[in-house]
C-alpha cells in the first residue's frame, strides 16, 4: 500500500514539472484544441452521474448526498455549455495563443469543478449508502477516469487535478472502512490511479512532441533555409487565397526585387559574407513589408513582394521606391561597410482572379527595363487593370 502511495506522489511530482514546461505556441493550440475534439464522453458521463446519482438517492436519501448530487448536475451542465459553447473557437483554426489561453481556463476550471461535485459525491455516497450500491459507484468512478485519459489527458493541469480531486477522496472513505473488500477497493483505485497519472504524463510528452517536430517539419517545408522568409509554395497558397478572397474592388501589385553587386560581394568577402548580406537584406525587407504584404527570397539574390488589397496603383509606386531607398545603404558585414544596390520591377493588376505566373513574368520584365533606368525601379501595365485603366484614359 505505501508503495503504491509513493508511485503515485512521485507521478504526481513528475506531473507538476510536465504542467509548467514552455511549449511553443503552435503545439499549445493544437493540445488546447484536443479538449474539444470529443463530445460524447463528456455527454455519457454527465448522464451516468445523473442516472446513478438519482438511484443511489432513491435507495438512500440523504442530505449531504442530495447537497452534492445538485452541485454535480449544476457544474455538469456549466461544463456542456462551456465545451459546445466554445467549441467553434477553439476548432477555428485562426485560433491564436491569447484566445487559446482564455479558452482553456474556462474549460479548465468548469472540469474541475465538476470533478469537486463528483469527488464529493462518491465519497460521502461510499460512506453511507448500503455495500451493494458500492458496485454501480466504483463502476462510474472507474468510468469517469477512463472518461479524462481520453478526452483532456493533453493538458495535464487539467485531467491530473479533476482525477485526483475526482477519486482520492472516496479511496480514503473505503481505506477508513472496515473490511477487507472496502480495503481492497481503495488498494485496487490507488494503483489504478497512479497507473492512469504515469500513463497520461508519458501521452502528453510523446504527443506534444510528435506535435512539435511535425510542426518543425511543416515550418521548414515553407521556409527558405538562409533567410528565414517564406518560400515560393507559400507565396503560392497566400497569393490565391487573396485572389480567391477579393470582393473585385482591390488591386494587388507583385514587385521583383533584385539586388546587384552581391557578385562582387561573394568574391572578395567569400560566400558566407554574401550569405550574410542576403539576411540583412531579408531583415530590411520585413521592417517595411508590413500588415498584409508578403515578402519571399525566391532564389539567389531576387526577392518577391505582393502587396494586396490596394485601392490606389500609386500605392505601389511608393512601396518600391520605399524599398530602393531602404535597400540602397550600407551594411555591416565581415567588419566592412558595404553599399549595394536594388531595382525593382513591379506589376498591378485586378486582385480578383489574377494570376500569379503571369504577374511575375510581368515584374520581371519590368524589372529588366529598371535596370536601365536611374531610379530602380520600374512599372509594367500590360495587365488586366493596365488595359481598363489606358482604356478609360
Amino acid at each position: 500500500m505505501l508503495s503504491s502511495w509513493r508511485k503515485l506522489i512521485r507521478s504526481r511530482r513528475r506531473a507538476a514539472g510536465v504542467m509548467v514546461e514552455r511549449l511553443p505556441e503552435g503545439t499549445y493550440i493544437e493540445l488546447v484544441q484536443s479538449l474539444f475534439g470529443l463530445t460524447l464522453p463528456a455527454m455519457i458521463m454527465t448522464l451516468c452521474f445523473v442516472g446513478t446519482g438519482a438511484y443511489i438517492l432513491s435507495r438512500h436519501p440523504d442530505n449531504l448526498l442530495f447537497l452534492f448530487y445538485g452541485f454535480g448536475i449544476v457544474a455538469s451542465m456549466i461544463r456542456l455549455a462551456v465545451l459546445f459553447g466554445l467549441r467553434g473557437r477553439a476548432l477555428a483554426p485562426t485560433l491564436g495563443g491569447q484566445v487559446a489561453r482564455m479558452i482553456e481556463r474556462r474549460f479548465g476550471y468548469s472540469y474541475i469543478a465538476f470533478a469537486a461535485a463528483f469527488g464529493l459525491f462518491s465519497a460521502q455516497a461510499y460512506w453511507a449508502v448500503d455495500t451493494d450500491l458500492h458496485i454501480p459507484l466504483v463502476a462510474m468512478i472507474f468510468g469517469y477516469g477512463a472518461g479524462v485519459a481520453a478526452t483532456v489527458s493533453l493538458r495535464l493541469w487539467i485531467s491530473i487535478t479533476a482525477i485526483l480531486i475526482a477519486i482520492l477522496p472516496m479511496i480514503l472513505v473505503s481505506l477508513f472502512l472496515p473490511g477487507g473488500a472496502n480495503w481492497g477497493t481503495g488498494l485496487l483505485t490507488a494503483l489504478f490511479l497512479g497507473g492512469g497519472v504515469l500513463s497520461m504524463v508519458q501521452r502528453y510528452r510523446e504527443t506534444a512532441s510528435q506535435i512539435s517536430m511535425r510542426r518543425l517539419m511543416e515550418k521548414l517545408a515553407r521556409q527558405d533555409d538562409l533567410t528565414g522568409l517564406p518560400n515560393r509554395l507559400v507565396l503560392r497558397e497566400r497569393f490565391e487565397a487573396l485572389a480567391a478572397e477579393s470582393d473585385g474592388s482591390e488591386l494587388i501589385a507583385v514587385h521583383c526585387v533584385d539586388i546587384n553587386r552581391l557578385e562582387p560581394v561573394n568574391e572578395m568577402y567569400g560566400h558566407m559574407a554574401g550569405d550574410a548580406l542576403l539576411r540583412a537584406v531579408a531583415q530590411r525587407l520585413r521592417r517595411v513589408v508590413r500588415g498584409d504584404n508578403l515578402v519571399i527570397h525566391l532564389n539567389g539574390d531576387d526577392f518577391v513582394v505582393v502587396q494586396p488589397n490596394m485601392t490606389d496603383p500609386r500605392e505601389a509606386e511608393l512601396l518600391a521606391h520605399h524599398i530602393v531607398g531602404i535597400l540602397d545603404k550600407s551594411y555591416a558585414v565581415a567588419g566592412e561597410d558595404i553599399i549595394i544596390t536594388a531595382n525593382i520591377g513591379y506589376t498591378v493588376d485586378l486582385q480578383r482572379g489574377a494570376d500569379l505566373e503571369r504577374l511575375l513574368a510581368a515584374a520581371e520584365r519590368a524589372l529588366a527595363s529598371g535596370k536601365r533606368g536611374a531610379s530602380g525601379v520600374a512599372a509594367h501595365d500590360g495587365t488586366r487593370w493596365g488595359r481598363a485603366a489606358g482604356a478609360a484614359a
